[in-house]
């Protein structure tokens, strides 16, 4: 204790040393999912691995820990993180953030440093008074140390808390920087010559070395010429002896004495509390009640003995991507296709951010509407956004719109003079304009459309000549109806006379369409867990009888209990109460 209060008094410490654990997160996209597995090394304390216990589903082995997770990730390593997929008939958005460990509540330690700064100023000067006070020009030297020496700790304080706060590697390079940095600030304010500077790195005394460029300043704002003419009124900052004896003394002094007391009597709640003096104390055990009754917290100075700012963990994050990402801080690995993120990680630095934004284009759906893929990455989230906010009568509107479109139309114009039906009219005479709903969409889509075909690549112009399919129209013929624990199809009566022959079979198939999931987003889906199991391994859907897929035709043989004119009665269909019927096929081996 006593060999780390001195020297904070004069030059706050450097210290360090910690056993160091280290996490490597692996992950991976399902859907709008993530796997995610963490590893552990090191020997680990009991209740962190108990607290990913909790957190995953999956323990691997002891060392290992795995699970699927949505929108909010697991606070595992300690921290914050969000996955944020989004998805419309044009592509996906996945959106990767993370933080690990780290102290958002910056400003708050910067003003309990401040603070401490302002109480360590005050107990050096209370000090020097109690050494110099008698000195007619102390007033000077208590002005310096309210003013320039106060603001001058702040500022190097700031320049440790950048260091340490800040910065996540490279810590021998960062040291020196904020060593560099400090120097050159003390001897642009006159603290230390170059001469003294080169002592100092070149000096082996460690903190002591200090000591005599201390009396050197405190003399010459005392108006003495040099230490020397000082020397009798410094004398107590001649060696580490004199000094600890200066302190014991002033900390044992009445002033302080009663200082004490008083802090005693407010802390016990007993006013007539008595404390007798005690010559004998030791000096760490006066020196920790000074400091308390200063407010002095050492751990508020960001250095807490530790340079490194606390426990230095690893941690490591690999995220496999569908497509790299237009924007990340990490590291791009192409053959892996993963983006890697490497820090050391405390609780008191900036929290170390992981982030990643990659926009994934629908290439099928592009290249049969526009001929070629125009929005993928950045241009592509923006627009992911926008879709994503649409009220359902815009989305609507514009998915009826945007399925219209076919390459061998005039694509430009038809995109350029969309308006939605409850847009303003334009208005000529208007000196503003006015901003439309569809102005971001369309303006996507035409600069897309304007980009040079060489600049795509080969692919998308091969393929654009397959992409321009037909588009086929079906009207329902019916629908499904459900009473009174009865299932019906109800034909339009237009169609009754199709109906004629059907009273013959025993069963019908019946084709209709899954309007519960007709929307860009599950349209778009072209791979699912069967049955909805997530046990099952992800398939095509064309190799199952999910209810999404591209086109939303269903076919279900049901048997026939009766028809009565436009009304057939059948046992069980798997559909909805009013699901459209779109065809009926009868009993194939009848005929006919």
């Amino acid at each position: 204790m006593k060999q780390r209060l001195l020297p904070l008094i004069l030059l706050l410490p450097l210290l360090s040393g910690c056993e160091e654990y280290e996490y490597t997160i692996h992950m991976k996209y399902d859907g709008d999912k993530i796997i995610r597995k963490v590893i552990c090394s090191g020997n680990m304390p009991p209740e962190i691995r108990t607290k990913l216990q909790k957190l995953y589903p999956k323990q691997i082995d002891s060392d290992s820990y795995e699970g699927t997770f949505g929108e909010n990730l697991p606070d595992d390593v300690g921290g914050f993180g969000i996955n944020l997929h989004l998805s419309n008939p044009m592509g996906n958005a996945y959106i990767y953030v993370e933080r690990f460990r780290g102290n958002d509540a910056q400003a708050l330690d910067i003003e309990k440093a401040f603070g401490a700064t302002d109480n360590l100023v005050d107990l050096v000067i209370d000090w020097l008074e109690f050494e110099l006070g008698s000195n007619v020009n102390f007033g000077k030297l208590k002005t310096f140390c309210n003013k320039e020496l106060r603001a001058d700790i702040k500022n190097l304080v700031v320049y440790i808390w950048m260091d340490q706060r800040i910065y996540q590697n490279e810590e021998e390079e960062k040291t020196k920087d904020l060593v560099v940095r400090m120097l050159l600030y003390l001897y642009e304010r006159d603290y230390f010559t170059i001469a003294d500077i080169s002592d100092i790195v070149a000096s082996t005394d460690g903190w002591v070395c200090v000591l005599p460029y201390v009396r050197d300043l405190i003399s010459k704002k005392l108006g003495y010429s040099n230490s020397k003419e000082a020397a009798g009124d410094l004398a107590f900052l001649q060696d580490p002896n004199t000094l600890e004896q200066s302190a014991y003394r002033f900390f044992t002094s009445p002033k302080m004495h009663e200082r004490l007391l008083q802090e005693a009597r407010a802390r016990s709640g007993d006013v007539n509390l008595v404390i007798t003096p005690n010559s004998s104390e030791d000096f760490n055990d006066i020196a920790e009640k000074v400091f308390e009754v200063y407010n002095i917290e050492l751990e508020t100075f960001f250095i807490d003995f530790d340079i490194f700012g606390g426990s230095p963990d690893k941690v490591n994050v690999k995220l496999n991507c569908p497509r790299k990402p237009f924007e990340t801080n990490g590291e791009w690995d192409e053959a892996t296709g993963q983006v890697n993120w490497s820090s050391r990680i405390t609780d008191k630095k900036f929290p170390f951010m992981c982030y990643a934004t990659i926009g994934k284009p629908n290439d099928e759906f592009q290249k049969r509407h526009f001929g070629r893929v125009i929005l993928k990455d950045e241009e592509l989230v923006g627009y992911t956004f926008w879709y994503k906010g649409l009220k359902k009568d815009h989305k609507g509107e514009w998915d009826e719109f945007l399925f219209s479109l076919g390459p061998n139309q005039e694509l430009e114009s038809r995109v350029e003079s969309f308006r939605f039906r409850n847009a303003p009219p334009p208005s000529p005479d208007s000196e503003e304009k006015v901003k439309l709903l569809s102005e971001l969409p369309c303006n996507l889509i035409v600069k897309g459309l304007k980009m040079n075909k060489k600049d795509q690549p080969e692919s998308d112009s091969q393929e654009a000549a397959q992409a321009q399919q037909k588009i086929f129209k079906v009207h329902p013929i019916g629908k499904i109806v459900r009473k009174n624990g009865r299932t019906f199809i109800e034909i339009d009566r237009q169609y009754t006379t199709g109906l004629k022959g059907l009273e013959k079979h025993s069963y019908v198939d019946i084709v209709y369409w899954f309007d519960r999931n007709d929307t860009p987003e599950k349209r778009a889906i072209l791979q699912v867990h069967p049955r909805g199991d997530k046990n099952n391994p992800l398939t095509g859907v064309f190799a199952t009888h999910s209810p999404f897929r591209p086109n939303l035709i269903a076919i279900s043989k049901c048997d026939i209990i009766s028809i009565k004119e436009n009304v057939i009665e059948i046992k069980e269909i798997d559909a909805f109460d009013g699901s459209p019927v779109l065809d009926l096929k009868g009993d194939f081996f009848r005929f006919y």
